[in-house]
């Protein structure tokens, strides 16, 4: 094979290599390795079904603005983040996981701290709360192509809780195990280059923060449901 027409192909290896980077499909909770200092991003909607224990049925659903954003750093650690935003509730979320790859699987441990707070100032209420949490958590989750499985499982720990009713305190707590949540996640193709996030995720714990208005008196563990949605931008 004469030399001009090798370092042809060559020329055409290298490039197909780098338009399949190019695509790379992206995603938020897939535990995957990913590439350092790249990043993905989401923008979408979460819909939280509250137990009947605390709301009745005609208003038990809790819908918020949905961010979620993943970067990644070197040796196969990365940062997380994610924004719940609310009329009456808000919540920011920062996290680190280290991932490992074994094939089309992979794994990863992390830890995501969050910080909440809330207003309710409507109806001669005036109540507010605030709160950090902390969310000690593992991943698993398989790249089958376009589409990317993922199981996560949090441990929930309330680090600190207040609430106030104008500048009264009403109630306070810290370093409590709240409860755990399971979540089950695909990423996938949705039209063209547009990719989406479908989750469903369960919570049984003592406090959720998208319910402190309620101020649940409930001395045990209850079950959230949560839907999730998000667009890759």
């Amino acid at each position: 094979m004469s030399r001009p027409l090798i370092t042809v192909l060559l020329v055409l290896a290298a490039g197909t290599a780098l338009a399949q980077d190019g695509l790379r499909a992206p995603s938020i909770y897939a535990p995957q390795t990913r590439a350092a200092w790249t990043g993905d991003a989401a923008i979408g909607l979460s819909l939280l079904t509250v137990p009947r224990d605390i709301a009745e049925e005609e208003l038990n659903k809790a819908p918020a603005l949905d961010l979620n954003a993943v970067y990644g750093l070197p040796w196969n650690f990365s940062l997380t983040g994610r924004a719940l935003v609310q009329v009456l509730t808000n919540s920011a979320h920062l996290g680190a996981r280290w991932s490992v790859d074994v094939g089309p699987f992979a794994a990863a441990v992390g830890d995501e701290s969050a910080f909440c707070f809330g207003f309710m100032t409507v109806d001669g209420f005036d109540n507010s709360m605030q709160a950090w949490l902390n969310a000690p958590n593992i991943a698993i989750g398989l790249d089958a192509g376009d589409v990317r499985f993922t199981v996560k499982a949090e441990l929930m720990l309330v680090l600190a809780l207040r609430t106030y009713a104008g500048e009264n305190q009403l109630g306070s707590t810290k370093n409590v195990s709240a409860g755990w949540a399971l979540s089950g996640v695909i990423e996938q193709p949705f039209w063209k280059r547009t990719h989406v996030l479908l989750g469903a995720r369960v919570a049984l714990t003592q406090f959720h923060p998208q319910t402190w208005f309620a101020f649940s008196t409930f001395n045990r563990r209850l079950l959230f449901s949560e839907l999730i949605f998000g667009v890759m931008l």
